[in-house]
């Protein structure tokens, strides 16, 4: 591949996402693509950063229906390879046994129902959201070679379809949205820092009933069980 080649290549699908307009035109094309680059079948996963213990999930793939139906039956989610070893943003794992853990069950399944090889890659979009694009082959024999190509494209490709979902406003890219006052910020920040109300009230000089107000009304805001993950989610969307 020569640096002219991958960035006509690039030119070419920036154009095409552009284009798009509806999500199925996003997913067809993302499917185009990974029939391109010689595989067969694509997933999108994407997770949003909140809430923490049960964080939104979403799914876009052209899988077989009996291995969808058969994956969620199972449960392999709290196992499943792809999610424990892509789950950094700009990870990348080509498929294999030994480094699938507890998810080779999951592996071996999935060979079952015609997924052999394939490879994952994950990126963080401008919400945070997390996202993981995996393109497979129902051939036994199409080991997948890594090459800086493969993994350039597919990093690209990733990057892009989170932000062609996030411009189409798909559900899948909704976070939570919360405008925060200075003051609520300067609250926030200083709950980050392990200060208690008291403490709080006191470098801001306002009153602690202050202080508990703005801190019950951003935990009803957010969803959030407790005042210490008021500023979890708020740092994990990027608020602080």
């Amino acid at each position: 591949m020569t640096a002219d080649t991958y960035f006509n290549w690039r030119d070419e699908v920036q154009l095409a996402f552009s284009k798009k307009t509806e999500i199925e035109q996003v997913t067809l094309l993302i499917e185009q693509q990974a029939k391109r680059l010689g595989f067969e079948f694509y997933v999108l996963f994407i997770k949003h950063p909140v809430p923490f213990t049960r964080p939104k999930t979403f799914y876009y793939c052209n899988l077989p229906e009996k291995w969808i139906n058969f994956y969620f039956q199972e449960n392999y989610s709290p196992v499943d390879p792809i999610l424990q070893n892509c789950q950094l943003p700009g990870s990348l794992w080509v498929w294999d046994d030994e480094s699938a853990g507890e998810g080779a069950v999951m592996m071996r399944a999935a060979r079952r129902h015609g997924i052999y090889h394939g490879i994952s890659i994950s990126a963080i979009a401008q919400n945070r959201a997390t996202g993981i694009l995996s393109f497979a082959s129902s051939d036994p024999l199409n080991n997948v070679k890594l090459t800086t190509e493969l993994q350039l494209k597919l990093q690209y490709m990733v990057e892009l379809s989170l932000a062609t979902l996030s411009r189409l406003e798909d559900i899948s890219m909704v976070s939570v949205k919360l405008e925060l006052s200075d003051r609520e910020r300067e609250i926030l920040k200083w709950t980050a820092e392990g200060k208690t109300s008291a403490e709080i009230s006191l470098i801001l000089s306002i009153s602690q009933h202050t202080v508990n107000f703005h801190q019950k009304n951003m935990q009803k805001r957010l969803n959030a069980p407790n005042k210490t993950q008021i500023a979890s989610y708020a740092a994990a969307i990027g608020l602080i």
